[in-house]
């Protein structure tokens, strides 16, 4: 597999526990068969999903994107907006977005 050259990685809080699973239940079942696929073809190499665990009391997803490159990164990003334009409109999500270069990546 090509390394990625761009990563971001990303929190989201729900107010609920109930929000949360929704969130995940609707990706799962509708939107990761119809959205992977076209960000995979855009240059899209990794996608991961994390339940933040280590947070009493708070109910936060986190997700790592690798892309190719930065092109990939910014053809990406009208799918990702579609996507939180469905899951805003109904939960009340906020956001956290940290974007970087890969600058060293060990794997062991």
């Amino acid at each position: 597999m090509t390394p990625a050259t761009i990563v971001n990685y990303s929190t989201v809080d729900f107010s609920s526990k109930n929000d949360m699973e929704i969130t995940i239940m609707r990706w799962n079942n509708e939107q990761k068969s119809k959205y992977l696929p076209e960000l995979k073809k855009k240059g899209m190499i990794r996608h991961a999903m994390l339940r933040i665990w280590n947070k009493e009391g708070v109910y936060r997803l986190g997700f790592i994107f690798e892309y190719r490159d930065e092109k990939a990164y910014k053809e990406c990003q009208p799918i990702w907006q579609e996507i939180d334009a469905l899951e805003q409109k109904d939960t009340s999500i906020k956001y956290q977005s940290m974007r970087g270069i890969v600058t060293e990546d060990i794997l062991f």
